[in-house]
């Protein structure tokens, strides 16, 4: 049986030299690492509904919604600054030569005049188009420093006003009104608004509203409320300022009347003065003035009537 050989090894005489098997850190470093993980982690358990709403907003974004402008487009009516307020309430302070604006029409150059006790204005039609500037039914309305009720006046009594011009009024109002005058307001109305006016009638349905004022008298007669004709009459005094002028106008006033179909007007004179007696029948006539007297037009209440003659500066009843 042969026998093994077995190789011979070299034993190098070395020391033993120590082996770095691992590193151990200092126990300070290794709790503070601990804290700050345990920290992150707190604060991420905490915060976890708000960073998943963000990822969230991040991931599915919102669709913008469009912005709508503050201030309306120019086809878009502007709204006042009060939905309430009424633009015919509006107080005006009172100075010479004031004016305004509405939207179909201006009243400017308005002057109360203190020695004359007159209203003087002009109306201006700011519309395209002809406008009858009665039937728009404004008021200028007097008022003390107070605000106290004074006089009423009614802006315009008749007559078209073309498009874009104007025409001047002269009104009489009572020397009171024209010293304490404070503020004015320019009121548009509706026969609505007008106080009710109860007259007493007789076994026919006859009925009559007196207006009178210095050296005028109207008498209105209706039947069953309804306006049919009426009477006026001017009296003056030989004695009277500037009767003579009066005479002359007033004389030719008549005989102009006395040419308009309905009307008929008679002067007389006496050694006194003179009167003017003119009776207008509504069923032949069209509305007009006699003197300074509205005739109205057939069938129109007793209301409108004395209301807008009051207006006018006669005293109704």
């Amino acid at each position: 049986m042969a026998r093994k050989k077995y190789k011979n090894f070299k034993v190098e005489q070395e020391e033993l030299k120590p082996i770095t098997i691992g590193v151990f850190e200092s126990r300070k470093k290794t709790s503070l690492s601990i804290f700050v993980i345990l920290t992150l982690f707190v604060l991420f358990v905490i915060f976890l509904p708000e960073i998943s709403e963000k990822v969230n907003e991040y991931l599915n974004p919102t669709p913008s919604t469009p912005v709508t402008p503050v201030n309306p487009t120019p086809d878009e009516p502007t709204e006042p600054d009060d939905p309430d307020e009424n633009i015919d309430e509006t107080f005006y302070s009172y100075i010479p030569n004031l004016t305004i604006k509405r939207e179909e029409l201006e009243v400017n150059n308005l002057l109360i005049d203190t020695t004359t006790n007159t209203l003087t204005y002009n109306i201006v039609n700011k519309t395209t188009n002809y406008q009858n500037t009665e039937e728009l039914n404004y008021y200028i309305e007097i008022y003390n420093a107070d605000k106290t009720f004074l006089e009423r006046v009614k802006l315009a009594s008749s007559g078209l006003l073309a498009a874009n011009s104007s025409k001047s009024y002269e009104r009489t109002i009572s020397p009171n009104t024209a010293l304490t005058a404070g503020f004015i307001v320019l009121d548009k109305k509706t026969t609505i608004e007008y106080p009710e006016v109860n007259l007493v009638a007789d076994g026919a349905g006859i009925s009559n509203l007196v207006c009178s004022k210095e050296h005028e008298e109207v008498t209105y007669k209706f039947e069953d409320n309804k306006l049919k004709e009426l009477t006026s009459i001017i009296e003056y005094n030989s004695t009277d300022t500037d009767y003579a002028n009066i005479y002359a106008n007033y004389q030719t006033l008549a005989s102009t009347y006395n040419t308009t179909k309905g009307i008929t007007s008679n002067l007389f004179n006496s050694t006194t003065g003179f009167n003017i007696t003119t009776i207008v029948n509504l069923e032949e006539a069209s509305r007009t003035n006699i003197f300074n007297a509205d005739t109205f037009k057939l069938d129109t209440e007793p209301k409108i009537v004395s209301f807008e003659m009051e207006a006018m500066g006669f005293n109704c009843n």
